[in-house]
């Protein structure tokens, strides 16, 4: 209340049972009988346990950490008998770093919510867990990046579903090979004035890892001045942009015949 601890001192009765002599307390409305707390404590420090520490909650309500711990379990348990969640058709596949470890984590691209999070993302495990799924055989798509263990597993559990590699993780790719091109240019005759120049653009990175169209008058202006001096990185670039248009196409046609131009152009 306030900003301060709060304790309620109730006096209560005890009654004893005949026969086996055992003692019950009274009975407490709003009271958890598990944990001398109030059922609104409870229920608090369960849902603020999803997104502060223990620690910083003990602290806050003035009991033992392993209080918050136990209550937090018993919020994930009941959570988990309540909540259900659905086989997604658009299924995510990603990693997430945590203490030091990737961990797999699935989603439901459709709905951009989270279904699950595994201690590991090798192919045993994710395997393990797909062939688990309930009404699997719905899953249509499955997008990843290209960790081959998520589509050695995919293609084991679900031989039906379509995979697909996130745009993000190639698209990411074509911006490292550009800076990678870059500092080949820089190294690779440093007597030469415009090899010269390539080492600078470093500072200017940002513009040529952003695609054109989103480039303000300022920036553009900024960009054709290293294009129109290196002639070789302004190349490099064109087939990064290229590259990106592909995503850009309206059908799978024409995306296929964009990207049969761009080989070419290469």
């Amino acid at each position: 209340m306030h900003g301060k601890q709060v304790g309620l001192y109730v006096d209560a009765r005890q009654r004893r049972r005949q026969g086996c002599g055992k003692t019950l307390m009274e009975t407490l409305p709003g009271v958890n009988d598990a944990r001398r707390m109030t059922q609104r404590l409870v229920r608090w420090v369960g849902e603020r346990s999803l997104r502060h520490s223990f620690t910083s909650i003990a602290k806050e309500i003035g009991v033992a950490e392993g209080t918050i711990r136990n209550v937090f379990a018993d919020h994930v348990a009941e959570l988990e008998r309540t909540i259900e969640f659905q086989t997604p058709q658009w299924m995510g596949i990603d990693e997430i770093h945590i203490i030091c470890r990737p961990r797999a984590v699935f989603s439901n691209l459709k709905n951009n919510t989270a279904v699950n999070q595994l201690p590991d993302r090798d192919r045993k495990a994710i395997a393990r867990y797909l062939a688990g799924l309930p009404g699997r055989e719905d899953v249509r798509y499955v997008a990843i990046d290209m960790w081959v263990p998520y589509r050695e597993a995919v293609r084991e559990v679900l031989p039906d579903a379509i995979v697909v590699v996130d745009k993000f993780h190639v698209q990411r790719l074509g911006n490292m090979a550009l800076d990678e091109f870059r500092r080949s240019l820089g190294r690779a005759d440093k007597a030469d004035p415009a090899r010269r120049k390539a080492a600078g653009v470093k500072k200017d990175l940002a513009l040529f890892r952003k695609r054109e169209h989103d480039l303000n008058d300022r920036e553009r202006l900024l960009l054709s001045g290293w294009l129109n001096n290196i002639p070789e990185l302004a190349e490099a670039y064109r087939l990064k942009e290229s590259h990106f248009d592909i995503y850009e196409a309206g059908s799978q046609a024409e995306a296929a015949a964009r990207y049969d131009a761009w080989a070419t152009s290469v």
